[in-house]
C-alpha cells in the first residue's frame, strides 16, 4: 500500500537537494500515483506509472516526488530523477539483515517496496548502515533500507544524460527509432517474421548509434532516415534510401550517424551475400 512519503534522503556527494524534474502523467481517473512511488517511464504511452501498473517496462526509473490525484487531469507532475550517490530510504517486501551493498530488485505487485536479492544483479543496492552493530558481527534485522538507484536503470542517466549505458530492446514488429535509444542495442530474439527498424525521424545529432544483432532466422533491417541518406559499408556508399539487412543468428550491425550518412560496421556469420542491400 502506497504511503505517500517522500523517500529522499541525501546524497553521498554532498548535494543538498534532490534532482526533481518534470514527467509527464496520466489523469489521475486513469492511474493514481501516490508521492514516493517508484515510477517507470513507459516508452509506449509516453507516461509514468507506478511499477505495478506497467504492463512491459525497461526499468527507466523515476520516483514520484508528489501525488496524481483521483481528480486530477493528465499533466507534468514531479518526479525524484536519481543521480548517482542519491540515497532513498523505502519499505522491504521482508525485513531482512541487510549489509552494505546488497542487491536490491523491484517487487512487482507493490512500488514502495523493494527485495533483497543478494546474488543478484539489482536495481539498486543497499547503501544505508545503520543496521552494522557497535560490537559483535550479527546485523541487525530491518523493515526498511536506504538505497541508491543502478544509474543503467535510471530514466536520468537513460534518457537525459545517455551516459555510457546500454539499453537492450528486444523487438518482434517493426520499429522506429526514438533519439533517446542512442547507444541502444536492438534484436530480434524470438521474432517469427522480419523485424525492420527505422532511424529516428528527426535530425539526429552527430554520432548518434545504435546496435543490431540478429538473434532469430530472419530479416532484421535498417532503414535510414532522411531519405537522402547512404548507408556505407566497408568505404562504399550505397545508394541513398536503400536499406541493410542480416538475416543469421549472431551477425551484428553497428549504425553510426555521420551527419549525413549513415557508416555501418558489420559483423557476419557466413558470407558477404550473409547481408543485403535492399530498396
Amino acid at each position: 500500500m502506497a504511503v505517500n512519503k517522500g523517500p529522499w534522503l541525501k546524497n553521498l556527494d554532498g548535494a543538498g537537494q534532490p534532482l526533481v524534474m518534470p514527467g509527464l502523467v496520466q489523469a489521475g481517473s486513469t492511474q493514481e500515483i501516490k508521492r514516493g512511488e517508484i515510477c517507470v517511464f513507459d516508452e509506449t504511452s509516453g507516461y509514468f506509472e507506478p511499477v505495478d501498473a506497467a504492463g512491459d517496462y525497461q526499468y527507466s526509473l523515476a520516483i514520484a516526488a508528489e501525488e496524481q490525484k483521483s481528480d486530477d487531469s493528465a499533466r507534468y507532475m514531479n518526479f525524484y530523477m536519481p543521480r548517482e550517490g542519491d540515497v532513498f530510504e523505502m519499505e522491504l517486501s521482508a525485513a531482512a539483515a541487510v549489509a552494505l551493498g546488497d542487491a536490491l530488485i523491484l517487487v512487482a505487485s507493490e512500488s514502495q517496496e523493494l527485495t533483497r536479492d543478494v546474488d543478484g544483479a539489482g536495481v539498486a543496492m543497499s547503501v544505508g548502515t545503520d543496521n552494522y552493530p557497535q560490537t559483535g558481527t550479527t546485523l541487525i534485522s530491518k523493515s526498511h533500507v536506504q538505497f541508491v538507484v543502478n544509474r543503467a536503470y535510471s530514466y536520468w542517466y537513460q534518457n537525459v544524460l545517455q551516459v555510457n549505458l546500454k539499453r537492450v530492446i528486444t523487438l518482434t514488429a517493426a520499429y522506429t527509432c526514438k533519439l533517446g535509444d542512442c547507444g541502444a542495442i536492438l534484436n530480434n530474439f524470438g521474432a517469427s517474421g522480419a523485424v525492420a527498424v527505422t532511424a529516428p525521424n528527426a535530425i539526429v545529432p552527430r554520432g548518434w548509434n545504435i546496435r543490431m544483432v540478429c538473434g532469430a532466422a530472419q530479416a532484421f533491417s535498417f532503414d535510414p532516415k532522411p531519405d537522402t541518406a547512404k548507408i556505407i559499408i566497408a568505404g562504399a556508399a550505397q545508394a541513398a534510401g536503400m536499406y541493410a539487412s542480416i538475416t543469421d543468428e549472431g551477425d551484428f550491425m553497428n549504425l553510426v550517424w555521420d551527419g549525413t550518412n549513415w557508416i555501418a560496421d558489420l559483423s557476419i556469420s557466413g558470407a558477404d551475400g550473409d547481408i543485403s542491400i535492399e530498396s
